[in-house]
């Protein structure tokens, strides 16, 4: 693969990151986009809470159980965001370590909690998709090493 090719890729995999932060962030009053959201994931896709004992989602569960989460109250307004990230790409297979702060209300000063996205993409014809997302967050006795937390890298 040529740099040119490598870069477009790298170019069409950050727009996808920010497209999947995007997605579900909203605040008060609006809604999470999650057609959206299930149209940047393979039919197949899988998203993995790893905090404890894994929760494991299919792209469909996901968009359903955050879609109750609004429609019931119980979540009012949700941010995150990328801070950081490292991102290697290999012919049709990439990987993003991709750094976080999330908040229930984007205005609040300090997150709610900061930690590791771990998304895998795919190339299918010319497009990305995203395969599967695992998000752990940082916690007192498992700290974000440096080398997630600054993107010059």
């Amino acid at each position: 693969m040529d740099f040119e090719e490598n870069g477009q890729d790298q170019t069409k995999i950050e727009e996808l990151t920010n497209s999947l932060y995007s997605c579900i962030s909203f605040r008060q009053g609006e809604q999470p986009d999650l057609a959206r959201l299930k149209s940047l994931f393979i039919k197949e896709g899988m998203l993995i809470n790893n905090n404890g004992d894994p929760l494991i989602f299919t792209i469909d569960q996901f968009v359903d159980a955050l879609g109750y989460q609004v429609s019931a109250g119980s979540l009012k307004s949700f941010s995150e965001r990328e801070v950081a990230e490292r991102t290697e790409i290999f012919g049709k297979i990439a990987h993003r370590f991709s750094t976080y702060e999330a908040r229930f209300d984007p205005d609040d000063p300090e997150p709610l909690t900061i930690g590791v996205n771990s998304i895998q993409f795919i190339k299918v014809g010319d497009s990305w998709h995203v395969n599967c997302l695992i998000w752990n967050d940082e916690a007192e006795d498992q700290k974000i090493p440096e080398k997630y937390i600054s993107s010059d890298l």
